[in-house]
């Protein structure tokens, strides 16, 4: 476990990716060698929150992933809109409901977001094993502002600097909070879930890359409100 662990971080350091194939996890948990992988990059940066990975059918249809996973957020990975991120490997970037986890550990304040996923597997060619050893490719939380109606009555549309789009209704895709909410707590985690954390909790439309130098932004509008989320890359990666 710990040699895994080790290959993903120094690859991870030096900027390459694997080939998920040549990396045999065999018996292995991939939550520890995800853990493992924490200590080695992260240890000095305090964990404010987790990712939930997939938990929408068209994230696991887009990603070829049967089951949601989770990863853990720190403070150098959650940022306030607008945003300039750096140190990526292949970033896509994908619109989200984040989550300020209330008093009582349940669901408080709700947030439009982008998450940055960035693997460490080529071409985002992983089994779910594989994902989840990597954190669920977890890199950057951009929060925007607060939800002020029913999230389900809300609808996306993402672009980008060099012309991708993606939309969806966010209806269509967004999970239930509370269960989600209620799964993660359930889950082994890194550290127990805690009031002030913030969980992304699920892709609701298909990511779309995020070119060196270039930027995303999300779109979220009901009806005459809208609400806007942006993040740019680095022209250096």
């Amino acid at each position: 476990m710990e040699e895994v662990a080790e290959r993903i971080a120094l690859v991870r350091s030096q900027g390459h990716v694997l080939d998920a194939e040549a990396v045999d996890l065999g018996g292995l948990d991939p939550y520890d060698i995800q853990q493992a992988v924490h200590q080695r990059m992260r240890a000095n940066d305090s964990v404010v929150g987790f990712k939930l990975g997939y938990t929408s059918p068209v994230m696991r249809a887009a990603m070829g992933i049967s089951a949601p996973n989770h990863g853990p957020l720190t403070t150098s990975m959650v940022r306030e809109s607008p945003s300039v991120v750096s140190g990526l490997l292949q970033p896509k970037v994908e619109p989200e409901i984040a989550v300020e986890i209330d008093s009582d550990r349940s669901v408080g304040t709700l947030r439009f977001s982008l998450e940055v996923v960035d693997s460490v597997w080529r071409d985002y060619q992983f089994s779910w094993a594989h994902n989840t050893a990597d954190g669920s490719s977890a890199a950057f939380a951009i929060l925007g502002q607060e939800v002020a109606h029913d999230p389900a009555a809300w609808h996306v549309r993402m672009r980008s600097s060099v012309g991708s789009e993606s939309e969806a209704i966010i209806g269509d895709n967004l999970p239930d909070l509370d269960h989600s909410v209620r799964w993660l707590i359930d889950q082994e985690t890194i550290r127990p879930l805690e009031p002030g954390d913030v969980v992304l909790t699920g892709g609701l439309a298909a990511p779309i890359d995020l070119p060196p130098g270039g930027w995303i932004e999300a779109e979220f509008r009901h009806k005459d409100v809208v609400e806007s989320v942006r993040v740019q890359r680095s022209a250096q990666g």
